[in-house]
């Protein structure tokens, strides 16, 4: 048998612990007992209750309260044809609320000399019978195709030249945040950065025929996280490349950990020298080409054995394109 302190539910309820006790006094002393301790108890009470909780093994829960709602209940009927007026008039003026509606149906039962209804009951029947017609002529939902994300970041070595992870970064100067489209293709390093208005889809778009026609290595893949400037247009660019498209899970980074390496490089050895440009654009874009035709024709890269991003492309064979 449960124990008080186990039983679902029954150490909560006073009347099951009550009943409880009626029957321990029951089975110490008998109904005489009962009956003198609890006169208000009737006999077909306490044995309804002994039936029950025996039946059940002696179950705590068989004690519990049952619920004293009737089987059958009173349900709302509403005259057919008022039913369908008030159905007509939603589904064409689907906003049209209970209250202007009342003006309609008083008119119709007194033409039909039958009782009206109240605002309330006409509110009632637009609920249960779920006349919402709101939108449903108007809105077509539209299927977004299903992301093809990527669990962990890829190994250079594991996948064929041409896959590229791209990123959008802001930059925070003098109160103000300036934006950044970043790029590189991971397993050559060769890399692309672009000082942007703003970070949207446009842009995003934008600097990808870019970074296509600049890459010396044929793009098949990108790689991107979830945000908007990786939507809309840029995947209509996608879609119009012929390129695949591979997401990050939400809140992983390191997932494109490529491009967020590069992130790190460029804001180290780039922004934080030259962040007085910012307020020069010009000056900064001319500075920031400088800057990357060092990083990629100039600079050694340690994953690359020291060699720069072209030296490596060349002695791979990798540089399908003529630049």
């Amino acid at each position: 048998m449960k124990s008080i302190s186990t039983a679902l539910g029954f150490g909560e309820n006073e009347k099951a612990q009550f009943r409880f006790h009626v029957l321990g006094l029951f089975y110490d002393s008998g109904w005489k007992m009962v009956k003198k301790a609890f006169p208000n108890l009737s006999r077909p009470t306490v044995y309804r209750w002994k039936r029950a909780y025996e039946l059940s093994l002696k179950n705590l829960n068989s004690l519990l309260p049952k619920s004293t709602r009737p089987k059958t209940t009173r349900r709302m009927q509403t005259p057919l044809p008022i039913l369908l007026l008030i159905k007509s008039l939603r589904e064409q003026y689907p906003r049209m609320g209970k209250t202007k509606i009342k003006l309609f149906v008083d008119e119709f039962t007194r033409q039909q000399d039958i009782p009206t209804l109240a605002v309330s009951t006409i509110g009632k029947v637009i609920k249960r019978n779920k006349f919402f017609f709101y939108g449903q002529h108007h809105r077509k939902k539209t299927l977004s195709k299903a992301k093809i994300r990527v669990k962990v970041c890829p190994k250079a070595d594991l996948v064929s030249p041409g896959y590229l992870q791209l990123d959008g970064v802001k930059f925070w100067y003098l109160n103000q945040y300036y934006y950044f489209l970043t790029a590189i293709e991971i397993v050559t390093k060769q890399a692309f950065v672009k000082l942007v208005p703003r970070l949207s889809s446009k842009q995003a778009a934008a600097f990808l025929r870019e970074v296509l026609t600049q890459s010396r290595v044929t793009i098949h893949t990108t790689q991107t996280d979830n945000g908007s400037e990786f939507e809309k247009y840029f995947q209509e660019a996608i879609n119009e490349l012929s390129l695949t498209h591979l997401f990050s899970y939400p809140h992983s980074p390191k997932t494109n950990g490529f491009v967020e390496r590069f992130n790190w490089t460029m804001q180290d050895e780039f922004l934080f020298v030259y962040e007085d440009l910012l307020l020069h654009p010009r000056e900064l874009e001319k500075q920031l080409s400088e800057w990357m035709v060092y990083y990629n024709q100039i600079r050694p890269h340690q994953s690359l054995n020291y060699l720069t991003p072209y030296q490596y492309q060349e002695k791979r064979g990798l540089c399908l394109k003529s630049m």
